[in-house]
């Protein structure tokens, strides 16, 4: 069964890398790609400029210039981090009361959950979206065996069909993640929920009149079980974010420290003369400094990688309810 008739969630025809980009790849892994393509290009550029670098450092010092400019974006990079970190501490702080009622309102939507599945629900949030998938899928096989006869039959019976193709994908991909882990979203983001609810009560309102009793109950219960989805995938994504975004503080802290460091060296240390000769025709005056500059701005390469991810994520979940906000959603389009 192709993508477009299971209704995979899919990434609007992007190519393999600008997945990888995007979403899939390890954002250490991105953060290094960028800084090796800037690089090249300081080199490509250096080569090719008819004045070498170490004779407008003689006349000027453009080296001394840029760096000074990079120690002040490094340091307020490290401002930017703080900012970060109050943004996720203001989730986290508040009143007794606050508090309380955020444990309420989760306890509340566990036990609806667990009346739904018939049991205490996982605690793992892969598990959890997991367990939601297997229930509809379960109410998706009711509803088409109780739903045999005619054209409403045969839609119920594509329909369920095509659930269950997806259905089942994701839930291989939410089997192996763990916690809080980007593998556990990611395969959330392939489930078309928008799409399935859509669809669903569609099915009701285009075949209620040809329904029995029993087949509008099944439909009920189906479209019951659709719709804990949503809510489950956007607490996840709450929770993910939240996390990401303290890593992502840590990691540019991690790598401000060095940054500055290279760059103060530089600053300090580095002169037209102290760096002398070429590697395969290359000065490595230029190697240096360029490799200097790309080690000073890595830590905006990991902003930049990490936000990327971050902002890809909103653009696909912008919405808890059944809106299909983009035309690679809807696989009729």
């Amino acid at each position: 069964m192709t993508e477009a008739s299971n209704g995979t969630a899919r990434t609007g025809g992007q190519t393999r890398l600008r997945r990888w980009l995007l979403l899939d790849g390890n954002r250490w892994a991105v953060a290094g790609l960028l800084a090796g393509c800037l690089f090249a290009f300081f080199i490509l550029v250096g080569t090719l400029d008819p004045s070498p670098l170490g004779v407008v450092m003689s006349g000027s010092d453009p080296v001394e210039t840029v760096f000074e400019g990079l120690i002040t974006g490094i340091i307020t990079g490290v401002t930017l981090v703080v900012t970060i970190d109050q943004l996720v501490l203001s989730q986290q702080l508040g009143t007794l009361d606050d508090h309380r009622t955020r444990l309420g309102d989760s306890l509340d939507f566990r036990r609806d959950v667990e009346e739904l599945l018939g049991g205490v629900s996982p605690a793992e949030p892969a598990q959890f979206l997991r367990a939601l998938l297997g229930e509809t899928n379960a109410r998706a096989q009711t509803l088409r065996e109780t739903v045999t006869e005619g054209i409403t039959g045969e839609r119920v019976a594509q329909f369920t069909r095509e659930h269950d193709a997806n259905a089942d994908t994701v839930a291989a991909q939410l089997e192996g993640a763990r916690y809080l882990e980007f593998s556990a979203l990611r395969a959330a983001l392939d489930y078309n929920y928008a799409y399935r609810v859509h669809q669903a009560r569609r099915l009701r309102r285009e075949h209620g009149d040809a329904l029995t009793e029993e087949g509008t109950e099944a439909l009920d219960a189906f479209i019951d079980a659709l719709t804990f989805f949503g809510p489950a995938r956007e607490h996840v994504r709450g929770l993910y974010f939240q996390n990401e975004l303290v890593r992502l503080s840590r990691v540019i802290l991690s790598a401000a420290v060095p940054a500055l460091g290279v760059t103060v060296a530089v600053l300090l240390f580095v002169d037209t003369g102290d760096i002398p000769g070429a590697t395969l025709g290359v000065s490595n005056l230029l190697l240096g400094v360029s490799a200097a500059v790309t080690l000073a701005v890595l830590p905006f390469l990991l902003l930049v990688s990490y936000v990327l991810r971050i902002v890809t994520i909103t653009q696909r979940t912008l919405t808890t309810g059944p809106f299909m906000l983009r035309a690679d959603d809807d696989p009729e389009a």
